[in-house]
């Protein structure tokens, strides 16, 4: 039955095995709250887990990407799905913070796996129109992020306030990987299709920009900065500043996931209409507005009103910065997505830790300036990336 599924089917499969691989990554975030109540860890502690999700990715992503672009290994997605599962789904089972140090950094590696030949598999089967393709892509790893909170807390919920309840986050990952495996023949097909395409393209005389994607790397770090450090420290700022409980604080995440959910799928749809650097600008530059009047503000209605065109304008960015990696070294798709969706959000996960230390000694407001003020870098550097027709 599966396999009479049409190629254009694959872009919401890829989008479906996105998402299961960033829900535990998207859960921890919510978790965290409940571990720094419960099991006494610090900011510094805390933000050093958020640093294990991201750090494997800034080796490991861009190293699977080159291979992606050389030998296809479709497998390699349902191995990712499967590890990102097993690791952040344990926590609520340990107690040695070293030990829950190791579990996230198997989640990371997992997400590292998945997402250079998910986002290279997402665009062989997105066509012509690859704004579109990539976003629901994309979407997927949003919708991940907003549901790994509400499973997690409905896990605990359910178990009573026991972190034990994070094993909820392993059933549909389980099945995802499951499904993911079925498919195994019709990606290699397609797999197969998108390499032949690009030696062809290659042959032509197809040629990379390497000037051009990295501009475009320098803003998706810093993108990447707001984006892993305002979800990992939002929560934190709602439960100790405006002293707000756990469950509202973890939850706040799902909020800020689901608005930036649809951003990134209405991202790519702009993108392809009005154009791929155009789209990344008009985010950026309406974000700075946004989180500048939640860090001034100390009224939760207000906050959390700006959550919400926070994290939309933020996500704006997202789909099209992918897109246009691929568009810029089109002779390294692989590479392009693992830099873009791997390294990138590395980053941001490098330099959560330092703005932990920074909230110990100095408290959360000031965390969220700093953020406001890589806003405003992220927006200038998006004017240094060239339009589409001076590819």
């Amino acid at each position: 039955m599966f396999k009479k599924l049409k190629k254009s089917a694959y872009s919401y499969i890829m989008m479906l095995g996105h998402m299961c691989a960033d829900l535990g990554g998207g859960a921890l975030p919510a978790i965290l709250p409940f571990m720094m109540s419960q099991k006494g860890l610090t900011y510094t502690q805390a933000t050093g887990l958020t640093f294990a999700l991201s750090s494997v990715g800034s080796v490991i992503q861009p190293l699977f990407g080159t291979m992606a672009d050389k030998v296809s290994r479709p497998w390699l997605m349902t191995l990712g799905i499967l590890l990102a599962g097993c690791g952040i789904s344990m926590l609520g089972f340990v107690d040695s913070y070293w030990v829950m140090f190791v579990l996230v950094l198997i989640n990371g590696i997992g997400a590292a796996i998945f997402h250079p030949d998910g986002g290279r598999m997402a665009n062989y089967v997105s066509g012509e129109k690859k704004g579109k393709g990539i976003s629901l892509f994309s979407v997927g790893g949003n919708i991940g992020c907003a549901l790994g909170p509400m499973v997690a807390v409905a896990g605990i919920t359910m178990m009573g306030g026991d972190l034990r309840g994070t094993g909820l986050l392993a059933v549909p990952v389980l099945l995802m990987a499951g499904f993911m495996w079925t498919q195994h023949g019709r990606l290699s097909e397609f797999a197969a299709e998108g390499v032949k395409a690009t030696k062809a393209a290659m042959a032509a005389g197809q040629k990379d920009n390497w000037n051009a994607f990295l501009r475009l790397t320098i803003m998706a770090f810093l993108r990447s900065v707001i984006n892993v450090c305002t979800v990992a420290f939002i929560p934190m700022f709602y439960m100790n500043v405006l002293m707000q409980s756990e469950a509202l604080s973890g939850s706040i995440t799902t909020l800020w996931n689901l608005a930036g959910a649809a951003a990134t799928l209405t991202g790519g749809y702009l993108a392809d209409r009005f154009g791929f650097a155009k789209t990344i600008r008009f985010g950026l530059f309406m974000l700075v507005p946004c989180l500048a009047l939640f860090s001034i503000s100390r009224s939760v209605l207000l906050c959390t009103i700006m959550v919400i065109p926070a994290a939309v304008f933020l996500n704006f960015a997202f789909s099209p910065t992918v897109a246009l990696g691929q568009k810029f070294i089109p002779n390294h798709i692989g590479l392009a997505s693992g830099i873009t969706m791997g390294l990138a959000n590395s980053f941001g996960g490098v330099i959560s830790p330092l703005l932990g230390k920074i909230a110990d000694h100095h408290g959360l407001p000031l965390v969220m300036w700093i953020l406001v003020g890589v806003a405003a870098a992220a927006a200038i550097a998006s004017c240094m990336i060239p339009e589409e027709r001076k590819i």
